[in-house]
């Protein structure tokens, strides 16, 4: 990927690439995307750490089948990135098919080593929203 790039253009590139992985259960991606001390928060309330977080893909635990985003506004301010939207995902949680929305915040840093995901708290939007 091209370090060229804007800085905002870079981290839609990223975030591309992020949700392709997810979906696509791509873990080598994943390993180099996601910093080593990631916190996230799921809109269930569950946390993951880098290790866990990609332990529930690769075992299972977690099969994207979809994920739309909208609404989607970067901010970056020197070596950090914010990343608000809309997610619309359905996947298998243990084998049961869920759907639903959630509002996210995403949060990249940029180390020596280029831009990596440090955090991502997602909130539930209620249905009858």
């Amino acid at each position: 990927m091209n370090e060229d790039l804007q800085p905002a253009e870079r981290i839609t590139q990223l975030e591309d690439s992020r949700y392709a992985a997810m979906l696509g259960k791509d873990i080598g991606t994943l390993e180099r995307l996601l910093d080593d001390k990631l916190i996230y928060m799921h809109s269930s309330g569950v946390v993951d750490t880098k290790s866990s977080y990609i332990e529930g893909l690769s075992t299972g635990g977690w099969d994207y089948q979809q994920i739309d985003r909208s609404d989607v506004r970067i901010e970056i301010s020197r070596d950090v990135a914010l990343v608000f939207g809309k997610l619309s995902i359905r996947m298998k949680t243990r084998g049961v098919l869920k759907a639903f929305s959630t509002r996210a915040l995403v949060v990249w840093q940029r180390g020596e080593s280029g831009w990596t995901l440090l955090a991502v708290h997602s909130g539930a939007i209620p249905e009858s929203q």
